[in-house]
């Protein structure tokens, strides 16, 4: 079962994420929202694989952290 695990309007932020996360071998998959009633743009949405959530948060919140 897949589960999200980040959701961002920013394209780039979005794909940095991914590659991030694949080059730890964890397995992404990106659905794109269109347009609605409550957002201005396009979603970005990452799902991982719920047996690799832990890890991937762990790897995000490392990133996180070394960025500020």
């Amino acid at each position: 079962m897949w589960t999200e695990v980040f959701v961002s309007q920013n394209k780039a932020k979005t794909d940095a994420l991914i590659a991030m996360l694949e080059e730890n071998k964890i397995m992404t998959m990106l659905k794109v929202s269109g347009e609605d009633d409550f957002t201005d743009g396009i979603t970005y949405i990452v799902l991982v694989p719920q047996t690799e959530l832990e890890t991937a948060q762990d790897i995000i919140f490392d990133a996180e952290i070394n960025a500020n």
